[in-house]
């Protein structure tokens, strides 16, 4: 959920051809909460006078373990184009006060009373500000919209509609992704240090689940009716497609979402198309707070970026898929697949059906599909004897023609960080595997 603070100044620099840049000041400050908590922020303002009813106005908000300064770079586009900005450190983060509550009541409140004091500045509109969240700022962004911050247009970007579904899913931890998400923030929160070993072992589940589900905003979805662009990464081991396909399907405003070259590990954010990212954000902000007649609330809604390159797809909806089979045969856990006469591009959740035969004290079963070193996607389950069926995460990737598969079978993922093992001493008996791959039915890459 943390964003990598690499959000150089260069990105803000290599932004200004959008539109004429305007020169903006910054002041710095804190504010009390109502429970005497500390929230320090950063205010950019554009130079000169501010139009009537005040400069329109954009809250950033930082991924877990970070601050108002990773903000900086995002902030200064925004300001530097004609919008008030205020960026602000939530709770037990930088120099903050408090603790940190993982997106919870709290924080939604301290993001209540942050959304109130820059509306209630007198250069800025308190009826024209938008919300641009990223991982956890995402997050927090989505949980807001749903308890009723009255947001006038939102960004998302790289982060969760659903917790427990991102980091449990099938009700297994992708132990990797937990733990380093728990060390950026633990030793300021102790509900996450109070959840940490239960989180990383997958243990207690039903109350992680109850956690998990009260930082979420899936459930409410569908009454937020907040103009949303969504911007999620290709290939992100935290937050796969699938959670922005959530926000999209459910949602019931107007709705964009862009699939690009960007995002937790294995990608890294800003991505190599980072000018398009900020000019659909520039856009759609200028759209709906500046009630600009740009066309971008009659684009095509659903974009695609291609592997590598510049290259990008665009849709009227969600795009079509279809889903092809893979069979692996054998009880060994390394197996070699078919090799695939065309281009493929995954899209969606594709299903790993695997025979469990026997299985003693082996409770993490994990898959990752491969193409020769490139892990294309992993799951993990609980495994029981019978057949089993392991969801696999939803990443684009892109399978030139003559691609071999190859699945591996472990207590670990295969080559990645998502899946942790511990060692297990027990044993396990697989026979038959197939892979039901779902891919867009014309590849967007190559």
């Amino acid at each position: 959920m943390r964003a990598v603070r690499r959000l150089l100044l260069v990105v803000a620099a290599a932004l200004l051809w959008a539109a004429p840049a305007q020169a903006f000041s910054k002041q710095t400050g804190m504010r009390t909460m109502s429970d005497g908590t500390s929230i320090a922020y950063d205010l950019y303002e554009p130079d000169g006078t501010a139009p009537a009813g005040g400069w329109p106005g954009v809250i950033a908000m930082h991924g877990l373990g970070g601050s108002k300064d990773d903000m900086a770079a995002v902030a200064e586009v925004f300001a530097s184009h004609g919008y008030a900005v205020l960026a602000y450190t939530d709770r037990g983060h930088g120099t903050s006060g408090g603790v940190a509550g993982l997106a919870g009541p709290d924080d939604i409140g301290t993001e209540q009373a942050v959304f109130s004091f820059f509306a209630g500045l007198p250069e800025v509109s308190d009826t024209q500000i938008g919300a641009w969240g990223i991982s956890y700022g995402g997050g927090q962004t989505w949980n807001g919209l749903a308890a009723g911050i009255p947001y006038k247009a939102a960004e998302v970007v790289e982060s969760w509609t659903d917790l427990y579904s991102a980091l449990f899913p099938q009700n297994l931890a992708k132990s990797g992704i937990v733990l380093g998400f728990a060390k950026a923030i633990d030793a300021r929160s102790p509900l996450i240090a109070a959840s940490e070993d239960d989180a990383i072992h997958s243990t207690n589940m039903g109350a992680l689940k109850i956690l998990a589900d009260s930082r979420s905003s899936y459930a409410k979805l569908p009454s937020i009716k907040t103009p949303v662009y969504m911007f999620q990464g290709r290939v992100d081991y935290a937050f796969d497609v699938g959670q922005a396909l959530n926000g999209y399907m459910r949602i019931t405003g107007p709705k964009h979402l862009y699939v690009g070259q960007f995002g937790h590990t294995p990608s890294t954010f800003p991505g190599p198309d980072k000018d398009y990212v900020f000019a659909q954000g520039l856009a759609w902000y200028d759209h709906y707070l500046k009630g600009a007649p740009n066309g971008i609330d009659t684009a095509p809604p659903v974009t695609i970026a291609a592997a590598t390159g510049s290259k990008r797809t665009s849709y009227t909806g969600l795009p079509k898929t279809k889903v092809i089979p893979a069979g692996f045969r054998g009880t060994s856990t390394h197996r070699t697949g078919p090799v695939f006469q065309q281009a493929l591009e995954t899209f969606g959740v594709s299903l790993l059906k695997v025979q469990v035969q026997k299985v003693s004290n082996y409770p993490r079963l994990v898959a990752t599909v491969l193409a020769g070193n490139r892990v294309i996607t992993h799951g993990g389950i609980v495994p029981k004897v019978g057949l089993n069926t392991i969801r696999l995460a939803d990443y684009v990737q892109y399978l030139p023609t003559g691609t071999r598969l190859t699945v591996t079978f472990g207590d670990s993922s295969t080559k990645d960080v998502a899946y942790l093992g511990f060692g297990s001493a027990g044993s396990i008996s697989l026979g038959p595997a197939e892979l039901s791959l779902q891919i867009l039915t014309k590849p967007v890459s190559g």
